[in-house]
């Protein structure tokens, strides 16, 4: 707020302090859904391993899901770290000069575009292993499950038959 001074115009001051605050508004909001996002990914993860427990007790062998789950925890322990530090960056205009006032904003605009292009990608690969530990448990043997046979119809003989046609 103190190099706002160098600004004479005081609508410029109030677009440049308005700036300021949606651009920290956006990064936390930004984080905040890529958090959510991940906690998604990590409950369906944790549905998969669920599954693979499921189907290991079976027989099958399950090590190559495991790998893949092991594969997306850490892609999802590295995405939460990168939006650890996206939300604690700050973003402040630098005014140099009333004239250059355009482009110090673009720069920091910039600056957290690419920042949040940079979480997004980590989030994307997090999606992307736990979508391959998926693909990879799909392919086994589903988790057997014996129902048993009814020997008679539950229902009264009457009732199953069917009603004759009336012409």
């Amino acid at each position: 707020k103190e190099k706002l001074t160098a600004i004479k115009d005081e609508r410029k001051k109030q677009a440049v302090e308005r700036i300021d605050q949606r651009l920290d508004s956006l990064n936390e909001k930004m984080t905040s859904h890529f958090s959510e996002v991940l906690k998604k990914i990590d409950e369906v993860l944790v549905r998969i391993g669920e599954r693979a427990n499921r189907v290991e007790e079976n027989g099958v062998d399950v090590s190559t899901v495991r790998a893949a789950i092991d594969s997306a925890s850490a892609a999802i322990a590295a995405s939460r770290t990168a939006i650890e530090a996206q939300a604690g960056k700050t973003y402040t205009i630098t005014v140099t000069t009333e004239t250059g006032l355009k482009q110090d904003v673009g720069k920091i605009r910039h600056q957290l575009s690419q920042d949040l292009k940079a979480v997004h990608q980590t989030v994307k690969a997090a999606h992307e292993a736990a979508r391959k530990a998926a693909t990879t448990l799909s392919p086994l043997p589903p988790e057997v499950t014996e129902f048993p046979k009814p020997t008679q119809s539950p229902l009264p003989p009457e009732v199953t038959k069917l009603p004759e046609a009336t012409q």
